[in-house]
């Protein structure tokens, strides 16, 4: 069943009181209360010996609690096969007794460890009033779980419903306890608790009761509910398993079998409508133990399975066995769907050889279209199998009947358990869908017929008709638009006749919130043609290109609770967190790298959106974090500001205002700077929002004639981030500085910077006026950190980003090792068989990462002819939501695996902020790829790109792929690593692991990664590049930028008259030649003169002139270029902003000749950048030229790797005549 949390399914606990501790716990007052139950693990993972150690934890930690009928209530369950009560929370009325109880608790072993069962169980029996619960009475409902080893069974229905009860939930872990899987259950991370060995178990106690006092003393609360959803898929069959119960068969081998069953089980879609499932035994009888019809949930089966004992006999008449259930089982009266065309499966388990015939049964069970999947051991006949079997694919035979083999054999048996239907059909329920289309600017009107072709192949692919699938469409922007109503159209014709003649809305506001309340009232009712009355699903297909501008999560939520499915469609600018909350959940968001890509989309939409239907929407407990900050606003309040301080202290005011501002939260500190510093506030002074916010408003500049920044950070390290003055710094609270600066510091800023950064202090920094950027540089991490305002009286615009700066920035946990960790898989189709394995490799590589926002973060994209990410960088925040969307994963597909374009994708694509990387923040970024073939394309310009960029790539290889390229493509030759098979994954696993953990930010800066060999003779390595760029006005002040950008590039390019020769031309009304390409010949020549650039002035910016000169007067032969030879030709364009000229001539003329333009631009439009450049993903757009430095690598790739070949059938599918030669040029405008 796929099931996704559509909001974070983690409750979070939030303090309300202040002067609540972690590390001391106070004997609480006899009104306190809560009903505690303690979930012990009694399986063999624990032990006697240690199960010693638990039983004597428990009695020193229940002598510090005021255990009694009124105050605090105590159970205790053991869970091992199954879960038992060792005693409930009423037993024991008085404390002697409770811990008489315990003390006499003895353990009672068992091979499984089921957690999930257990958890079901004390919802079910201990947290009700029949268990002696006092829920009702809202008193605190407590579990806490005491884990030695991962669970033997599925836990996600348990801890739904731990949720929906609303009981905190410890996790207590020990031993090979998955700290994933106790994060999973545990209401709160900070509800974890982990120990290598249960001998220092007695170390948790202080942490451990320090929480339960607080829910006790109701410290600690939950707060209201959101929503959990689960997609299921129409996937009817019914399946029987006809299970050996002789005699012959041992009672572990049975328990293995039995256990094996439940795990399949787990893992189906169980339902009256769905997947049925049936169990019998057979010897020398038949035995059913349940029917078709016998159960209608999952739970019910699962609860039946796990009661079976074998039947015994000793005779094994497996042909007899077949009749039987091909007779008295798949049939009507036993629960068989037959009459709907239901597929008819049998699991036939056996563990010896039949004492009758079975070829005759085994033909009759293919006659009556039943599949038999046939699992034997080693003692059963193999012949017998094959001839059983439906296909010899479905002859499974494990090792033995013992729980590791069978659990191994588990994906390769439920995959075709889950999609073979042999000759019968399923036919699809009839549905209501409504398309929902950005018809704002964010898409246009170049991109819209790529919206409406893939509307129309969507609307091609369904059984559309008023008792099918009915359509309806609405468009929004500021407002929303019907197009047609699901009761308009009637056939499919006229819904596409329709269609062609869709025509884009326009409006410059995106309102997604508003437009999905629009279509909630107006679309998903009778009156609009829904049938949503008659329990015909209702499906909601979203897209989108850009961030919504109202609030979306509530509408989305009223969606979801009415069992709607709202599938999400994003491109351009469309943010995935957002769709994912917006989604049914997130297995409905698809994202699309720009809109050509659109009609593709289809194949992958229709299966789900014929065949899903709601699972079910659970109300679940959630609470958000109480977030605690000191955030000193250190203003400048020299004469910069004579004349415009108002403004400035509004715009205090509305960013104060924003913050949750108390005592036990966001403390606020002010003050003002100019030749020293005058504090207004010190963090222990107004520490409630009404009392800052009314001293804000009465503040006055304090006005001096020189401005000393470097003096202002000492002062604050000195006397404004202590302890004395309310800064809680030695308390681990993280500290923010918002530093406005407008005007030049008088002295020096440097070391005071770096003792800022030492500190800890994150800085943020308000650019206005006469600010020196390269002052204000040393003072963040990053220039991402500087916020510049156009002026004084509009640094109002900047108040929504350093709010949600201030908000949102992560803060790295002291002594947390973060690193950026993604997976590059080869999904081609050489793969198909050891996937399974492959992915089996990486979840377990993941499960030994110390996932987390502030520490390690993953990522997984596949690829083969074609690159598809399959998660980011951001996408999943702990272990087990990543370890489940690795679960998840499909085979891509395809025919060949270009390795070096998938290399390219992870560079622009997967390593940038947008999609979670801290590459910009120092966090080391590593590249584990996996393939197992030689890539199609090249290798060594990505992997170069990479290695400059600081990326580690390790390189992996199975099978037929090659070490060469492996050790080319990794860091140093010494990271790659060569197996044989898939299943030889499991021999370097260790060594990888160790790799990733291990490696710190320190050895890799003093690791020189070792470049790939240069490229063969000839024209290969040959390119001419000209740097076309901006030397307006409007540039100048960011100038150096550009400057910088250039040199280095030509830093990471093989300069010389026989490589790559290098042009840099100027433009803004006019042209300007720096120098030509065959000016200078060495790379130490090239940069001199970069460095010697000045801009040379103008007010107009005319791109499509530059363009036209360079096309007519420096790609020529005489100035330099080799265009005759057949040498790349590329160009670079790097704009302040939209042309003053028209570009589109002269970017066809300039194309027409095989010239590969990169376009880089600052606030132009996005239409005329494509128009230009060779393709639209080499179109860059940055808000400033301060972000130029992370275009570098995603700008040498295409230079580095790009052939003229390449080039030219890049240009051939442009909408223009094809070139006439196969030169292409270099030239990089800028």
């Amino acid at each position: 069943m796929r099931k996704h949390r559509h909001l974070p399914l983690v409750a979070i606990f939030c303090l309300f009181l202040s002067g609540f501790s972690l590390t001391r716990a106070q004997q609480q007052p006899a009104q306190d209360s809560a009903d505690i139950i303690f979930l012990i693990d009694g399986s063999n993972n624990t032990g006697s010996v240690n199960f010693t150690v638990i039983r004597d934890f428990l009695v020193n930690f229940l002598e510090r609690l005021s255990v009694g009928a009124q105050q605090i209530r105590v159970g205790v369950v053991q869970y091992s096969d199954e879960p038992r009560t060792m005693f409930s929370l009423d037993t024991y009325p008085t404390k002697a007794q409770v811990l008489d109880a315990v003390k006499a608790l003895g353990f009672i072993g068992g091979e499984l460890a089921n957690i999930g069962f257990a958890l079901d169980f004390v919802v079910e029996n201990h947290f009700t009033r029949a268990g002696g619960s006092r829920v009702d009475e809202g008193v605190p409902q407590v579990l806490v779980l005491i884990s030695a080893g991962p669970s033997s069974d599925e836990i996600h229905d348990g801890v739904v419903a731990l949720k929906q009860a609303s009981v905190f939930s410890f996790a207590l872990g020990a031993q090979a306890a998955p700290r994933a899987e106790l994060q999973y259950i545990a209401t709160n991370d900070n509800l974890v608790f982990t120990v290598p060995e249960f001998r220092s178990f007695g170390d948790l106690q202080e942490q451990l009761l320090s929480y339960i006092v607080g829910v006790a003393q109701r410290h600690i609360v939950l707060q209201p509910p959101t929503i959990v959803t689960q997609v299921i898929e129409v996937n009817k069959r019914d399946i029987l398993f006809l299970v050996d119960g002789s005699s012959a068969l041992e009672l572990s081998n049975f328990n293995a079998i039995r256990d094996f069953i439940s795990k399949v089980i787990q893992r189906l879609e169980i339902g009256q409508d769905l997947i049925q499932v049936a169990v019998a035994q057979y010897a020398d009888t038949v035995r059913p133990e349940f029917y078709f019809s016998s159960y209608p949930s999952k739970r019910e089966v699962m609860t039946a399975v796990r009661r079976m004992k074998p039947m015994g006999g000793s005779a094994l008449n497996t042909g007899a066995a077949l009749d039987f259930v091909r007779n008295n089982l798949f049939t009507s009266a036993a629960g068989h769907r037959a009459a709907e065309g239901v597929p008819k499966l049998l699991v036939l388990i056996t563990g010896g050889k039949s004492l009758d015939e079975v070829s005759q049964p085994a033909q009759e069970l293919k006659r009556s279209s039943i599949l038999c999947f046939a699992v034997g051991s080693k003692a059963a006949d193999q012949g017998e199998l094959a001839d059983m079997a439906f296909d010899s694919s479905l002859v499974f035979t494990p090792a033995e009947f013992q729980t590791a083999p069978l659990q191994g054999m588990l994906p390769s048996l439920l995959a075709p358990l889950r999609t073979l239907s042999g000759t019968t059909e399923v036919h699809v329920n009839p549905r209501d869908i409504i398309f929902l289309l950005d018809g704002s600017l964010n898409v246009g009107k170049t991109n819209f017929p790529y919206v409406r072709d893939f509307v129309m192949n969507v609307v091609n692919s369904l059984d559309v008709g008023s008792d099918n699938i009915r359509v309806g469409l609405v468009q929004f922007s500021d407002t929303p638009v019907t197009e047609f109503s699901l009761n308009t159209y009637q056939t499919k014709s006229d819904l596409l006749a329709h269609l062609r003649q869709l025509q884009l809305q326009g409006g410059s506001g995106l309102n997604t919130g508003s437009a999905l309340r629009y279509v909630h009232a107006n679309h998903f009712i009778e009156t609009g043609g829904s049938r949503i009355r008659e329990h015909v699903p209702q499906l909601l297909l979203l897209l989108t290109a850009g961030r919504s501008e109202d609030s979306y999560l509530q509408a989305a939520n009223a969606l979801a609770r009415e069992g709607i499915l709202t599938f999400c469609v994003g491109a351009n600018q469309a943010d995935k967190a957002e769709l994912e909350q917006i989604a049914f959940n997130p297995s409905l968001v698809y994202l699309m790298d720009d809109f050509s890509s659109l009609p593709a989309l289809p194949q992958q939409l229709i299966q789900p959106l014929t065949t899903y239907v709601s699972g079910g929407v659970e109300e679940v407990q959630v609470t958000q974090p109480e977030s605690k900050r000191d955030i000193l606003f250190l203003f400048d309040g020299s004469a910069n500001l004579v004349g415009q301080f108002q403004v400035v202290r509004d715009f205090l005011y509305k960013v104060i205002d924003e913050l949750d501002v108390k005592p036990d939260g966001t403390r606020i500190a002010v003050a003002q700077y100019s030749d020293n510093v005058r504090v207004e506030s010190h963090f222990n002074q107004h520490q409630h929002k009404p009392e800052i916010l009314s001293f804000v408003k009465r503040m006055k500049i304090k006005t001096g004639k020189t401005l000393n920044v470097g003096y202002a950070l000492e002062d604050a390290l000195r006397s404004i981030y202590v302890r004395s003055a309310g800064s809680r710094m030695e308390d681990g609270v993280p500290q923010f500085l918002v530093l406005l600066v407008a005007g030049r510091s008088f002295d020096s800023v440097e070391e005071p910077a770096r003792l800022l950064k030492q500190s800890g202090v994150i800085p943020f920094v308000l650019q206005a006026k006469n600010a020196d950027p390269a002052q204000l540089e040393l003072v963040v991490p990053s220039p991402a950190f500087i916020l510049a305002a156009e002026s004084l009286p509009k640094i109002g615009e900047l108040q929504p980003q350093i709010v949600n700066l201030l908000k949102t920035v992560p803060v790295p946990s002291p002594g947390s090792a973060g690193k950026d960790v993604v997976f590059l898989l080869d999904g081609s189709d050489g793969v198909r068989s050891g996937f399974s394995l492959l992915k089996d490799f990486v979840q377990r590589l993941v499960e030994s990462l110390d996932v987390g926002p502030d520490r390690v973060r993953v990522a997984v994209v596949q690829y083969s002819d074609r690159t598809r990410p399959e998660f980011y960088l951001n996408s999943y925040m702990d272990q087990q939501s990543v370890v489940g969307a690795i679960q998840r994963l499909a085979l891509l597909g395809g025919p060949t695996p270009n390795t070096g374009a998938a290399l390219d994708f992870v560079l622009r694509n997967i390593l940038i902020s947008s999609a979670g990387s801290r590459m910009a923040e120092g966090v080391p970024q590593l590249l584990i790829v996996l393939t197992a073939d030689r890539s199609g394309d090249d290798v060594r310009g990505p992997s170069e790109v990479l290695k400059r960029g600081r990326v580690v790539p390790i390189g992996i290889g199975i099978g037929n792929a090659d070490i060469t390229e492996m050790q080319t493509i990794s860091y140093i030759p010494d990271f790659a690593v060569a197996v044989p098979t898939f299943r030889r994954l499991e021999n370097v696993q260790q060594d990888i692991s160790q790799r990733v953990t291990q490696l710190t930010s320190e050895e890799l800066h003093n690791l020189e990664p070792v470049f790939s060999l240069p490229s063969r003779p000839g024209s290969g390595n040959k390119k001419d590049v000209v740097f076309l760029i901006d030397g307006s006005q409007r540039a100048a002040s960011e100038f150096q930028y550009i400057r910088n950008l250039i040199e280095r590039v030509v830093d990471s390019l093989d300069v010389g008259i026989d490589t790559t020769r290098v042009a840099v031309i100027q433009f803004s009304e006019g042209t300007h030649v720096e120098f030509l390409l065959n000016e200078y010949s060495s790379k130490e020549e090239v940069q001199n003169a970069v460095r010697r650039l000045r801009p040379k002035g103008g007010r107009q910016i005319n791109v499509g002139n530059a363009l036209e000169f360079v096309s007519k007067n420096i790609f020529k032969r005489p100035l330099g270029s080799r265009i005759e030879e057949g040498v790349p030709q590329f160009l670079v364009l790097i704009s302040s902003g939209n042309s003053g000229d028209e570009v589109d001539d002269a970017a066809v003329e300039l194309k027409r000749y095989g010239v590969a333009p990169f376009p880089i631009a600052r606030n132009a439009d996005q239409e005329e950048l494509i128009k230009i450049s060779l393709s639209p993903e080499y179109v860059f757009s940055v808000s400033t030229f301060r972000e130029l430095p992370s275009l570098e690598q995603r700008l040498l790739t295409p230079i580095t790797t790009l052939t003229s070949q390449q080039i030219q059938q890049m240009l051939a599918r442009a909408p223009y005549p094809p070139p006439g030669r196969l030169e292409c040029i270099v030239v990089a405008a800028l």
